[in-house]
């Protein structure tokens, strides 16, 4: 009874002891390096506290990665807000960075992730390769269609063949006769629809041929409704049916509207990546208005703290200065690595614009943008832009390929509604025995024939269905192309009005700028001299970092503005430079072929991107235009 005692005891007190062990080992949990995973390799090693068996866990799980994807997790690790000013940066100019994301970009990446929530969404530069060799829709597969076919067979017929005849000395007039057969064949499918074979066949047979047989032909189909002609047979295929048609011209729009579908990623990269860089930009020149602001509520907290502690200011007023610094510290460390809801801060961005560029998340840098925003007031004619963007977007070219191919299909369709009228023609020859000096061929040993071969459905319901298809498919696309451009002529309508506001809020706000920044020197010169309250200098220290914030937005909004209405008018990748590259095996490439617009001085008319600088306007009030 002691003994079970005694066990009852250490039972009861083992929780305990492990639950004072884990919590005591629970403060060094989040301090947990990676390097601590060594200490828990050796099978002999016992785990006797929290620590050692989570550092078991997390080797176990690890312990099938390669070294090198171990030793490069070690090395390189996410940055901290502390690590910032140890950070070496690396400039970029944005021509730059569009050049990176279109060279890394065999998946054109975008900053929604949707590599990893819909990866079949995702284009890639091999997709019209893939789509043209397709092995049903592909253009090959459709030339296929009109490969020359070869037949050859040799068969031995043991059992021979049963033949009911009078002249038989058998009990049922039945004769069984061993045959060797040989025979062989070419046949083409031509464009035209025309069925050409020509075919021979030969063997022995004591019995029946006495010997050696051989027999030669050629067979000829011409459609003449149903089938016939090359647009026919170029749309819908020799073996089209109704609501099926899988013809070369059908194939070379399916790849046209492949390689329209890359250029689309791409362009939509193009404007991620500009957009992305210059929040970029906007990150870091926030960054340093906070850093300003953390300067001068620092200033502002000592002269308080020596005014407090010389009894010339009450405590109260050092606490308000001291609220701002600390204030203005939260604010610095939320400007580098940004909020959980805003993310605008310099890691956050920066690691979008790495994912754009396709460049690891960690690599011991930090991009830096050093291109210069534009600042000069950009005007464009409304009815250029709008002709060029309701006839150049790159979704109205889809669209049209759309068309295209529903008209082509509703002409297959009228085709396939015909009746089946064919011109056949046979050509036979059968040969005497080849060892005996007989002709080859001679007139009452040839044969042939010519007809017409007529067929047809009586009610053609299935023909007449595709027709009606085709009609109502080829109507819905021109309702989308119509539905598309007027988008298109709303969402340029956007741009035009965005760029007007964003030009005219960069003016003002740069004048709200330097009227913050007078008041601003004016508060401290004052307080330094003691004629001036805390309180005052403080707000205007908000005041002059809310207005060069501010201001920088603006600049970077006007920046992103112009981008968009580009983006709109359809001329984005011509304004950035950006053409098709250096032609590569089975990818469509993408390349920087020329400066961007944002790469030249401005100067007068940029008729590069149909684009007329002019003034800013006047201070006196707001724009007229």
């Amino acid at each position: 009874m002691k003994h079970s005692y005694g066990s009852i005891a250490v039972l009861l007190l083992a929780p305990l002891l492990f639950c004072s062990q884990g919590c005591r080992s629970q403060a060094k949990l989040p301090g947990i390096r990676s390097k601590k995973l060594t200490v828990a390799t050796s099978p002999a090693t016992e785990p006797t506290s929290a620590e050692s068996v989570i550092a078991l866990v997390n080797y176990q799980a690890s312990k099938e990665l390669s070294d090198s994807a171990i030793q490069g997790a070690v090395e390189l690790t996410p940055p901290s807000v502390d690590d910032f000013q140890q950070l070496p940066q690396e400039d970029i100019s944005l021509d730059d960075a569009v050049q990176r994301a279109l060279a890394n970009s065999q998946v054109i990446q975008d900053h929604g992730g949707r590599v990893l929530t819909y990866p079949d969404a995702i284009r890639t530069t091999l997709d019209p390769a893939v789509i043209a060799s397709d092995p049903n829709i592909g253009i090959d597969a459709a030339l296929s269609a009109y490969d020359t076919q070869f037949e050859t067979a040799l068969v031995w017929n043991g059992g021979g063949s049963s033949v009911n005849s009078a002249f038989s000395s058998g009990q049922f007039g039945v004769f069984s006769q061993p045959e060797t057969m040989a025979k062989v064949g070419w046949g083409q499918m031509l464009r035209s629809g025309t069925k050409v074979a020509v075919g021979g066949v030969g063997g022995y047979d004591k019995q029946l041929a006495g010997g050696l047989y051989a027999a030669y032909g050629a067979e000829v189909r011409h459609p003449l409704m149903r089938g016939a002609g090359t647009e026919f047979n170029d749309i819908a295929g020799p073996f089209g049916k109704p609501g099926l048609y899988r013809g070369v011209l059908i194939s070379k729009i399916g790849q046209r509207k492949a390689q329209l579908e890359v250029e689309k990623s791409v362009r939509d990269l193009v404007r991620d990546v500009s957009i992305v860089y210059w929040e970029l930009a906007f990150a870091y020149e926030n960054l340093r208005a906070k850093q300003k602001a953390l300067d001068n509520a620092h200033n502002s907290w000592q002269r308080e703290q020596e005014r407090a502690a010389a009894n010339v200011s009450p405590a109260d007023v050092e606490a308000i200065a001291r609220q701002q610094y600390y204030s203005a510290v939260a604010a610095v460390r939320n400007a580098i690595a940004g909020t959980g809801h805003g993310q605008t801060g310099v890691y956050a961005i920066e690691l979008k614009l790495r994912t754009l560029l396709g460049m690891p998340a960690c690599d011991g840098r930090l991009l830096h943008p050093n291109g210069t925003p534009l600042k000069a007031a950009i005007r464009f004619d409304w009815h250029e832009s709008n002709a060029l963007a309701t006839t150049g977007r790159l979704e109205l070219r889809i669209q049209q390929s759309n068309i295209d191919r529903r008209i082509l299909e509703r002409k297959a369709a009228k085709n396939l509604r015909r009746p089946q009228v064919d011109i056949v023609g046979q050509y036979r020859r059968l040969a005497d025995d080849p060892t005996t000096d007989t002709a080859l061929f001679s007139e009452a040993l040839q044969g042939w024939q010519i007809g017409i071969d007529y067929r047809r459905s009586i009610q053609n319901s299935r023909e007449n269905a595709a027709i009606r298809n085709a009609e109502l498919q080829l109507s819905r696309e021109h309702a989308l192309a119509d539905a598309q451009r007027a988008q298109i002529s709303s969402e340029l309508r956007t741009a035009f009005i965005e760029l007007d506001r964003a030009l005219g809020t960069m003016h003002y706000m740069a004048l709200s700028h330097d009227a913050a920044t007078i008041r601003l020197d004016a508060q401290t010169q004052r307080h330094a001299a003691g004629d001036a309250q805390v309180e005052h200098v403080l707000e205007a220290q908000i005041r002059a970092t809310r207005a060069e914030t501010q201001y920088q937005r603006s600049v970077i909004d006007y920046n992103l503005a112009f981008i968009k209405l580009h983006y709109a008018r359809g001329t984005l990748l011509k304004t950035m430079g950006v053409g098709f590259g250096t032609p590569a095996t089975d990818e469509c490439r993408f390349a920087l072929n020329a400066p961007s617009v944002f790469a030249q001085p401005p100067s007068g008319d940029d008729s590069s991107t149909n684009t007329q600088l002019a003034q800013p306007p006047a201070a006196a009030g707001p724009a007229v235009r």
